[in-house]
């Protein structure tokens, strides 16, 4: 049970466990990114328009059949989002192989 208390103060190599989490996430991370940055299979797009959807219906609920668009329902928006989720899975990678090499 202290063993795993001992990986903060570095007693120990890091878990195979947590090396896994952050290899396999970032490279989850890093596929679903560049698949929604790319706009593969018009992913982007159809979640800018569902959110477009969404936002129209909650006005029309509310009584507001004029509003505008958020930049949340944007395409270049959501391809933004999965450029940064790409990065941000190169980084957890790129952590995890650090976390390796430190072991």
């Amino acid at each position: 049970m202290t063993e795993g208390m001992n990986l903060a103060a570095g007693a120990h190599a890091p878990s195979p466990v947590i090396i896994a989490v952050f290899v396999l996430g970032g490279l989850v991370a890093v596929w679903c990114g560049a698949s929604w940055a790319f706009n593969v299979r018009g992913i982007a797009t159809r979640r800018a328009e569902n959110i477009r959807q969404r936002h129209l219906l909650g006005g029309a609920q509310l009584g507001q059949l004029d509003r505008s668009p958020t930049m949340w329902a944007q395409p270049w928006y959501q391809r933004l989002m999965g450029a940064f989720m790409a990065f941000a899975g190169l980084v957890m990678v790129l952590a995890g192989g650090a976390l390796w090499h430190l072991g």
